[in-house]
């Protein structure tokens, strides 16, 4: 059964970056610093655009109370990724393990995938469908989850 997220997805993001700045770094990666900006960069649009098309749709941007939610947004940014709010926060954490020139800190990006899809995206999924059916059902066999 489908559980209703009790962990908003800032506090997942910030609990991944922390364990990925304390993880230890036998492998260290130089980094380039233009590549950490452009990451950022690309991340905070995908961000800005994806929560203007919420607020343009009056839709509910609280992922914890998902039964608040009356309207899907299915058009802009959200025709590429259903997602990009999350994949945004994936990027920042990509340009985190980049900066941190640590390859483990990479663990941390594959856990907030993992704990954000199963606590965040898959009850937000079921939800979607049983209040949207058929629309939802067929923008989900349209646009992948994450990209």
């Amino acid at each position: 059964m489908i559980q209703k997220p009790i962990v908003p997805p800032p506090v997942i993001f910030l609990g991944c970056a922390l364990i990925m700045a304390y993880l230890p770094n036998p492998y260290p990666l130089s980094t380039n610093v233009l590549f950490v900006y452009l990451l950022v960069l690309i991340s905070s649009f995908a961000a800005f655009f994806s929560l203007w098309q919420f607020y343009k749709s009056k839709a509910n941007i609280n992922p914890i109370h998902l039964e608040k939610s009356d309207v899907f947004v299915a058009n802009g940014i959200y025709r590429l990724s259903r997602n990009p709010m999350y994949l945004s926060l994936a990027g920042l954490l990509v340009a985190w393990a980049v900066y941190l020139q640590s390859a483990v800190s990479f663990l941390g990006i594959f856990l907030f995938i993992y704990l954000i899809t199963q606590w965040q995206i898959k009850p937000e999924e079921y939800w979607l469908e049983k209040k949207f059916g058929e629309s939802y059902l067929a923008y989900k066999k349209k646009v992948r989850r994450w990209i």
